[in-house]
C-alpha cells in the first residue's frame, strides 16, 4: 500500500480508513449474510436490539407518553433491507388499494381528499343515513401477533423460504432500553414488530390488509354514492371507516373489529377515536353506543388535515397558522441569512403548505396572512412578524422562477397547479379509490363541470384545461379514458374525427373508451364508416403496463416541470443568466438579485418613499447614493471589480450591473470557467461592497479597497476549490 509524503487531512483519513475498513469487513459481511440466506438461521445476538424513548410531547411523565424507537443492529439491518427490497415491487400486487401507508405509487393526500369530497357530497345530498368514524389502533407495532403474521404470509402464497427469513427475523428478538446513553435490561418480547426495522412498514401492512378483507367480505355496508362503494380506508394504522348508519350495520362493524383484535392482537382504542354524524341523523345515541363510541365529534383530524360534516372555518386552520407562525419565529430562524432564510422557505415552509393544498381548499384569508408574515420573514431580521415594515420588492415577484426574474419560490397559485396536474397524471395512471370516486363521479376532468361541482373539482377542471397541450393520451386495454370528453384521438376529441359523432352518439357520454377494445384491438361498431374505423384501427393499443397519460411525452415526471408549465406564460428574464449562472453561490446571487430588481435600501430608494435619510454615498461621498451608482459607477466599488476582473479597466465608461454581466457573456470570454468565475466574483463583490455600506453607514467601520478584494477572493476561492476542474481559473485568484 502506497504512502503519501504529506499527511492526509481529517476528511482524508477518514475516506482512507473507511475503504481500508471495508476491504476487510465486507467480504465477511457479505459471507455472513450469503449463510443467512442459505440456512435461514440468524443468532439471537445480531437480532438484539436497543429501544430509544422518544417523548410525545413536553413534560412528558408516565410510559405511555414516550414513543419507543427500536435501534437494530446493523448486519440486521442489511438483512431487513435486502427481504424488504423483495417485498416493495410486489406489494401493490398483495395489498387492497384502500391502503396508502408504505406502499409504491400510493400518497397519502389521495385518502384525505377522497375523504373530503365524500363528506362534502354527503352533505350536500343530506345523507342522514350514513356514519364516519375514525379509529385509533392502540399501540399497533408493538402489539402484533407474530402468529397471526406468519400465518398470513402462507395465506399470501409466500414461498416457504421467504416465510423461514421474515419469521427468523421477527422471533427471538431480545430487547435493552436506552437510558442516559446506557443500556439498561435484557428482556424478550412474544408480540410486536419493530419501529426501525426496514421490514416493519410491510409487515404490518400484510396484517392491516386482513382487516380490509373482513370489512369488504363480511356483512358491513359501506357507503354507496352513485355508483361508487367505501368501506374503509388506511394509512398504516389510521383508519377511516364508512357506513351505513344503522345500528344492525354498527354491531356488525363492531363484531368485525372483535374478530380481528382477536386474531392480530391490534385492540382498538375507543376513547381516541372519533365519529362524525350527519345533523339530520335520527338515532346518533344508538349508533355510539352500538359503536362504544362515547361521544359524536364536531370534527375529525384524519393526517393532519381537519374533517367534517359542516363547513370548515378560519378556526380549523389555526393548527396550520400557528405551526408555520411557530417555525418562522424560532430562534433558529433568527439566525438565518437572507439565502438561509429563502432556503428554509423553499424546503420547510413551502412544504407543510403544498401538504395542506393537496387535502383542502385552503381560504383566501389564509393564503393572504401566510404572504404577508413570509414576506416579513424573508427580507427582515429579528422580530420580523411583528409591526409595519417597508417591503422593496412585492411577495408576488419573489414567486416566480428564476428564469421569469424572480427568486424561484412558487406561489400557492402555482403550487395548486402542479398538485392538480399530479392528481390528474396519478389517478389515469394508477388505479385507486380516488380515482375510482373521479371517474365515477366526473367521468372526466376535461368534461364541462356541472354548477353543483365542488370548489375543488371546480379547480381541476380550469387545471385540466388550461395544461390541455402538455397531456398526451396512450390508448392501453384497461384505461379509464372518456370516449366523449378525453382527447384520445390524435390528441384531440374523437368529435373533431369525421363522422366520429356516429360512434359518440352510439354510447353513453359517461362510457369509457375500453367499451369498444377486447383482447388488445379495436371492436368497434359495423355501422360505422370504414374510414372512420381505418382511423381509429391506426391508433396503437398498447400493454396495460404502460401509462395511459403522459406528460409532455417526458418518462419521470417532475414536480417542477408542473411548477414551469404555470409560468409558461411569464416573460423570460433577459439577465437570469447574470444572475444565476451555473456556479453561482446562493448568499452573494441573492443580494445581486436584489440589486437588479430594486431591494436594496439605497438612499434614493428611501427618500423616494418620503424616509428622509443622508442622501450621499458612504463609498464615495460626492455623490448620490443610488444602485447603478454603487455598482459599479462609484470610484471605491469600481476600483474593488476592476481588481477582481482586470480587462474592466479598458472600460470606456464605468458599467452596471447588467452591463457588466452582458460582457462577461459575451465573445470577449470564451472559456466557460471563466465565465462562471467573473459571474462569482461579479455577485460576490455586490455582496461586500453592500456590507462595507452598511458598516460604514451605521457601524462606523471603514476598510480600504484592498481589504474588501482581500475579503472577496477569499470567499470565492472557498467556492471554486469544490469545482471540478478548477486547474483552469485558479490562476486568476
Amino acid at each position: 500500500m502506497g504512502c503519501s509524503t504529506s499527511s492526509p487531512g481529517p476528511d482524508g483519513f477518514n475516506f482512507f480508513f473507511y475503504k481500508s475498513a471495508w476491504h476487510i469487513i465486507g467480504p465477511l459481511v457479505t459471507k455472513a449474510v450469503r449463510s443467512f440466506f442459505t440456512k435461514g438461521y440468524m443468532p439471537s445476538g445480531i437480532k438484539a436490539t436497543a429501544l430509544a424513548l422518544i417523548p410525545k410531547f413536553k413534560n412528558a411523565e408516565s410510559l405511555s407518553d414516550f414513543r419507543p424507537i427500536t435501534l437494530c443492529n446493523t448486519f440486521y439491518k442489511i438483512i431487513a433491507k435486502v427481504i424488504s427490497n423483495l417485498l416493495k415491487p410486489i406489494m401493490p400486487t398483495l395489498v387492497k388499494d384502500n391502503q396508502s401507508g408504505f406502499i409504491k405509487s400510493r400518497v397519502s393526500t389521495d385518502n384525505i381528499l377522497l375523504v373530503n369530497k365524500v363528506i362534502s357530497y354527503i352533505r350536500k345530498k343530506g345523507g342522514g343515513k350514513y356514519f364516519c368514524v375514525k379509529l385509533d389502533i392502540r399501540k399497533a407495532f408493538d402489539t402484533v401477533s407474530r402468529e397471526f403474521l406468519i400465518a398470513r404470509l402462507k395465506q399470501k402464497g409466500f414461498p416457504t423460504c421467504v416465510v423461514d427469513w421474515i419469521k427468523a427475523c421477527i422471533s427471538d428478538v431480545n430487547f435493552s432500553i436506552l437510558i442516559n446513553g446506557s443500556l439498561e435490561g435484557y428482556f424478550s418480547t412474544s408480540a410486536g414488530l419493530r419501529q426501525g426495522c426496514p421490514l416493519s412498514p410491510y409487515l404490518f401492512c400484510l396484517v392491516m390488509d386482513a382487516f380490509s378483507n373482513l370489512l369488504d367480505a363480511g356483512s358491513f355496508k359501506g357507503i354507496t354514492l352513485d355508483g361508487f362503494t367505501l368501506t374503509h380506508l388506511l394509512y398504516a394504522d389510521d383508519v377511516i371507516i364508512f357506513g351505513e348508519a344503522t345500528t344492525e350495520n354498527c354491531i356488525s362493524l363492531k363484531n368485525i373489529l372483535n374478530t380481528f383484535a382477536n386474531a392480530s392482537g391490534l385492540q382498538v382504542n375507543l376513547e381516541k377515536s372519533s365519529i362524525l354524524l350527519p345533523n339530520n341523523l335520527s338515532n346518533p345515541g344508538s349508533i355510539c353506543q352500538a359503536l362504544s363510541i362515547p361521544s359524536i365529534s364536531e370534527k375529525i383530524v384524519y393526517l393532519g388535515i381537519p374533517l367534517s360534516f359542516k363547513r370548515l372555518k378560519l378556526t380549523n386552520f389555526m393548527p396550520l397558522m400557528e405551526s408555520i407562525t411557530k417555525k418562522l419565529s424560532g430562534w433558529k430562524a433568527n439566525l438565518l441569512s437572507f439565502a438561509g432564510r429563502l432556503q428554509f422557505l423553499r424546503y420547510t415552509i413551502l412544504n407543510s403548505i403544498a401538504y395542506w393544498i393537496c387535502g383542502s381548499i385552503i381560504p383566501k384569508s389564509i393564503f393572504k396572512f401566510f404572504k404577508k408574515i413570509y414576506s416579513k420573514f424573508l427580507f427582515f431580521f429579528g422580530d420580523h412578524l411583528v409591526g409595519r415594515k417597508l417591503h422593496m420588492v412585492f411577495w408576488d415577484k419573489c414567486c416566480i422562477p428564476k428564469e421569469n426574474g424572480g427568486l424561484g419560490l412558487p406561489s400557492f397559485l402555482a403550487l395548486q397547479f402542479a398538485t392538480h396536474c399530479s392528481l390528474i397524471l396519478r389517478s389515469y395512471n394508477a388505479s385507486s379509490p380516488l380515482s375510482t370516486w373521479m371517474f365515477t363521479r366526473y367521468s372526466s376532468p376535461w368534461r364541462p363541470p356541472s354548477s353543483s361541482s365542488s370548489s375543488f373539482w371546480l379547480s381541476v377542471c380550469r387545471t385540466a384545461i388550461a395544461a390541455k397541450a402538455k397531456f398526451h393520451f396512450k390508448i392501453t386495454s384497461i384505461a379509464p379514458i372518456s370516449m366523449h370528453w378525453d382527447h384520445w384521438f390524435q390528441d384531440n376529441k374523437f368529435d373533431t374525427c369525421p363522422d366520429g359523432v356516429l360512434l359518440l352518439n352510439a354510447f353513453h357520454t359517461n362510457s369509457p373508451l375500453k367499451v369498444i377494445i377486447s383482447d388488445m384491438s379495436w371492436n368497434l361498431p359495423d355501422f360505422l364508416p370504414s374510414a372512420v374505423c381505418d382511423l381509429v384501427s391506426a391508433i396503437p393499443i398498447l400493454d396495460s403496463s404502460t401509462p395511459c397519460l403522459r406528460w409532455d411525452n417526458i418518462g419521470d415526471v417532475k414536480f417542477r416541470c408542473f411548477i414551469l408549465e404555470f409560468y409558461s406564460l411569464y416573460p423570460k428574464c433577459s439577465w437570469n443568466n447574470i444572475i444565476w449562472h451555473s456556479k453561482f453561490a446562493l448568499r452573494y446571487s441573492c443580494y445581486s438579485w436584489m440589486a437588479v430588481v430594486g431591494g436594496l435600501k439605497t438612499a434614493d430608494a428611501l427618500n423616494s418613499r418620503n424616509i428622509s435619510v443622508p442622501m450621499n454615498c458612504s463609498l464615495y461621498h460626492e455623490h448620490i447614493e443610488k444602485v447603478t451608482h454603487l455598482f459599479f459607477e462609484c470610484s471605491y466599488s469600481f476600483v474593488v471589480i476592476s481588481k477582481l476582473i482586470p480587462p474592466v479597466k479598458r472600460f470606456l465608461l464605468r458599467p452596471t450591473i447588467l452591463q457588466l454581466g452582458e460582457w462577461i457573456d459575451g465573445e470577449a470570454i470564451g472559456n466557460l470557467h471563466v465565465k462562471s468565475l467573473y459571474h462569482l466574483l461579479t455577485c460576490c463583490a455586490i455582496y461586500f461592497i453592500w456590507r462595507e455600506r452598511n458598516n460604514r453607514r451605521f457601524g462606523n467601520s471603514v476598510n480600504c479597497y484592498t481589504t474588501t478584494v482581500l475579503c472577496i477572493k477569499k470567499a470565492v476561492l472557498e467556492k471554486v476549490l469544490k469545482w471540478r476542474n478548477n486547474e483552469a481559473v485558479l490562476d486568476f485568484l
